[in-house]
């Protein structure tokens, strides 16, 4: 029998708030924060996936002739040059019939020789008026049929060594034999006279050029295009990659365990014969590269929309960062509250910016013009047909302008200049053309397919990624243009860069990215640090769930010291203290 001692519930209580009470006075640990310096990568986008190797051109080698394998000097492996000996099948019948023929032209030119010298004495003995006309035309006659009975020994002997040559096969291209389906003493039909096509003797492929069979998911299969460089790799050879090509896409899909993948054929050099067919390969295809550009790590880029969920990470008033982010955009966000109506104060009439809770919003007002690192929009004029026909003249003349603003644009990007700068440089350049700047962005861009009245499709940006003409608008307007993969994709983003012991909130203008870099086309500079935002929001969550099972806890606790409910934890269940004593 055991016996157990009760506490009462006012004591049970007290005691328990004052664990409480213990825990709460605690000091927060507080959050790590990792950096990383914004520094020039070299960023690679390619597409994985696997695929097996396989010969380009294979070729089946059957026989014409039907009969027994007398001789077979190949094997499985062997490299033939055109011409050399394959199979040689019993020739015996062939060759009789060969020799048949051979007897009958021989009799037909005899004939031939004997009617020929018939006709001849029956002319002589026509003109000396011994023999009539109907003994001079049987003569011709029977010289006649003579001729055309060589005729048909001749084609019988054509068609008889033409047997003969059939029986023996030979390599018709240079390859490798990679299949062998028959051996010596065998007996096979022949593929034009018998029902099924005949015997497959071997099969042969020149394994000098192969290809290998990647399958391509869907997601990545847009970007995939004929010409495009890979890299593959067998797991015979895991040191060694193999540059290949991407010589086709094929246009029926495979679905696999409910996957969608698309072949892809890659071309490979296999001069050296290292590549065999049925090699399994992880195959690479490059997307996109860029060399020596700035990047940060993607653990540090945010969607400017999370302002205020990474400033709660870093332990910053979100409304500091919020008024901070605001500053950048030439006050086109909200007050601190960042609602709608705080929004509409630095709207003009008519528009309307509905700001979610952590949200960044653009004005009309800020996307037309934004200082310092903006977002940098310019207002272009409409123009016509004849001032883009002269602006191309202008450009024509020059030739090399348009290497000027190209520079312009790499100098931005590297972060020599900023974008007020290159504004500036830029028109310094389209005056020299005798041309308004304005209009001749306006023109440019209007032949890159963009909006009316607006530069570098800005109006995107702040949803995920701008087309066309981004780069340009970002840069000043240096020809519209853009960088970024496929065409001058961009997109804005958010980071907190580490200034003076804390963070400050930086937008910044994105470019290409891969698994672990983002390039960074301007809002920051290199050498400055930026923080790793994936352990903050992580200790951010822990704590948070801390603080939900500290508050249900004391919560408990109050209901105990009123006599409400049994007390959490305080002695085991309902009507059993502590353990205590011995039976």
């Amino acid at each position: 029998m055991r016996y157990h001692r009760f506490l009462p519930a006012a004591a049970a209580a007290t005691l328990a708030l004052a664990g409480v009470a213990a825990c709460k006075g605690k000091k927060e640990q507080a959050i790590s924060i990792q950096t990383a310096p914004v520094e020039r990568q070299d960023i690679v986008i390619d597409a994985e996936a696997t695929g097996v190797v396989e010969p380009i051109n294979v070729v089946e080698v059957k026989s014409k002739a039907s009969g027994q394998i007398e001789q077979m000097p190949v094997e499985t492996g062997t490299q033939v040059k055109p011409g050399d000996l394959l199979v040689r099948v019993d020739t015996r019948d062939v060759q009789s019939s060969f020799n048949q023929a051979q007897a009958q032209v021989s009799a037909a030119r005899a004939n031939l020789e004997v009617t020929g010298a018939q006709k001849r004495r029956t002319e002589q003995l026509l003109k000396d008026r011994i023999i009539t006309q109907q003994e001079m035309e049987a003569a011709s006659l029977a010289y006649a049929q003579a001729e055309a009975s060589l005729v048909r020994a001749r084609a019988d002997l054509d068609l008889a060594q033409q047997r003969l040559d059939d029986a023996v096969i030979r390599a018709p291209v240079a390859g490798t034999v990679i299949e062998k389906t028959v051996s010596l003493g065998q007996v096979i039909t022949s593929a034009t006279g018998a029902f099924g096509g005949g015997t497959t003797l071997l099969k042969m492929a020149d394994l000098s050029q192969v290809r290998v069979r990647a399958l391509v998911n869907e997601t990545d299969i847009g970007q995939v295009q004929p010409g495009q460089s890979t890299r593959v790799t067998v797991d015979a050879y895991p040191d060694r990659p193999f540059q290949g090509t991407v010589e086709k896409i094929e246009p029926q899909a495979t679905v696999q365990q409910n996957v969608t993948m698309f072949p892809v054929l890659v071309s490979i050099n296999n001069r050296e014969g290292l590549l065999k067919p049925g090699m399994n390969g992880e195959v690479s295809i490059l997307i996109d590269e860029r060399r020596g550009v700035l990047a940060v790590p993607n653990d540090a880029v945010r969607n400017p929309r999370e302002a205020q969920q990474v400033a709660q990470m870093l332990g910053l008033d979100p409304d500091t960062v919020r008024a901070q982010l605001a500053a950048q955009f030439g006050g086109a966000m909200g007050g601190p509250g960042g609602g709608p109506g705080a929004a509409a104060a630095d709207t003009p009439a008519g528009a309307r910016v509905n700001v979610s809770r952590g949200e960044v919003a653009l004005s009309p007002a800020a996307q037309q013009q934004s200082p310092g690192q903006g977002g940098g929009q310019m207002q272009l004029p409409e123009v016509t047909d004849k001032q883009c026909a002269d602006v191309r003249a202008a450009f024509a003349k020059d030739t090399g302008a348009q290497g000027k603003l190209q520079a312009l644009m790499q100098r931005v990007r590297a972060g020599e200049i900023d974008r007020d700068q290159m504004r500036a440089e830029s028109q310094k350049i389209y005056a020299g053309l005798g041309l308004d700047g304005r209009v001749a962005m306006a023109c440019r861009f209007r032949e890159r397919g963009g909006a009316p009245g607006t530069q570098g499709g800005t109006q995107g940006g702040t949803q995920g990624g701008t087309r066309g003409g981004a780069t340009g608008a970002s840069s000043g307007g240096a020809g519209g243009g853009g960088g970024g993969m496929g065409g001058g994709r961009t997109r804005s983003g958010l980071v907190m860069v580490a200034q003076g012991g804390t963070y400050v909130p930086r937008i910044v203008r994105l470019g290409v990215s891969n698994y672990d870099y983002t390039e960074v086309m301007s809002g920051v500079k290199e050498g400055e640090q930026v923080a790793l935002l994936a352990a903050a929001s992580l200790q951010l969550q822990r704590q948070q769930q801390q603080e939900r099972m500290r508050g249900m806890m004391g919560s408990g606790m109050q209901k105990n010291a009123a006599g409400q409910t049994p007390i959490p934890g305080g002695g085991g269940p309902p009507g059993g203290g502590r353990r205590g004593g011995n039976p």
